[in-house]
């Protein structure tokens, strides 16, 4: 078995790619060009296969380039999620979390206090996006995500067990008599979820020519303000659109609710231990929402 090439060599390899020039790279390693250049060539030299072809408007991968910076990501990530839990943010008392926006806005931040109030020595560093890749370069951690839970990468355990049903603003939810009124208004669908208008209509047998949403959004709650301000009737997600519904701002439809096949989940990376800091996160977490 060859012996893998020095870390260092790696790691400018790394820094090359995701800055996307030699020029960049030197200015966030601090070297010169001339030396970032013979450190990936070494590393060419080394392991007789070209990574990277180098232009004039920066660097782009060969295709054995662009697996073997898969590989080395995952492998330098990895090591840095270690270290940072050994001797860096896991050792100040700070926990990392990734979520879905969603989630932080409508139940997080509201009960964020009570894991402070239980924990006062610990800090919490929330990052929020909508889709999996917003995430970046941010480290491996606790994560909440909404899907269907058939997730490799991690341990997942469910907190929602969500139904869907239409919601609209009080003013329109006057002029919708029976669930085919619903269709006589502009609908909102939210892109990526996976009950959306056509298989609530299915699932309650309910069959409508021509039916197409009038707004498209990325986020659930994008789609319950639309409605909020317009004409606009969205299908509503138990664990998100319950706040607006107590507060008076949407009200419910008198409609066939169906169960949703996605949920929300705290995951636990598989391929390490979480610290004992962020174990505390995920009980507290699972039971707190439970009781609410």
């Amino acid at each position: 078995m060859k012996r893998p090439p020095p870390h260092h060599w790696l790691f400018v390899f790394k820094v090359i790619v995701e800055s996307g020039s030699i020029t960049e790279a030197s200015a966030r390693l601090n070297l010169t060009q001339s030396a970032v250049s013979q450190q990936i060539k070494s590393l060419e030299d080394y392991l007789g296969r070209q990574l990277v072809v180098r232009g004039k408007k920066g660097v782009t991968l060969t295709e054995v380039g662009k697996h073997y910076y898969n590989v080395i990501k995952i492998s330098l990530d990895k090591i840095t999620y270690a270290t940072d839990q050994l001797f860096g943010i896991g050792h100040r008392n700070v926990i990392t979390l990734k979520s879905n926006y969603s989630f932080v806005d409508v139940w997080l931040a509201r009960h964020i206090h009570e894991f402070y109030e239980l924990y006062p020595d610990i800090s919490v560093e929330i990052y929020t996006g909508l889709w999996l890749t917003d995430f970046g370069e941010i480290g491996r951690g606790i994560e909440i995500r909404y899907g269907d839970g058939s997730w490799s990468d991690s341990a997942c355990h469910q907190l929602s067990d969500d139904t869907v049903y239409p919601v609209c603003s009080p003013r329109v939810r006057d002029q919708v008599g029976k669930p085919e009124d619903i269709f006589r208004f502009p609908l909102v669908a939210v892109m990526g979820n996976k009950i959306g208008w056509s298989e609530w209509c299915h699932q309650n047998q309910l069959e409508v020519t021509g039916m197409s949403a009038s707004l498209y959004v990325e986020s659930n709650l994008l789609a319950y303000q639309a409605c909020m301000s317009g004409n606009y009737i969205s299908l509503g997600i138990d664990s998100l659109v319950q706040g607006y519904l107590e507060r008076g701002e949407l009200v419910r439809l008198d409609a066939g609710p169906v169960r949703n096949t996605e949920n929300f989940f705290v995951l636990e990376p598989s391929e390490c231990s979480i610290s004992d800091k962020e174990k505390l996160f995920v009980d507290w977490l699972r039971s707190t929402y439970a009781g609410h």
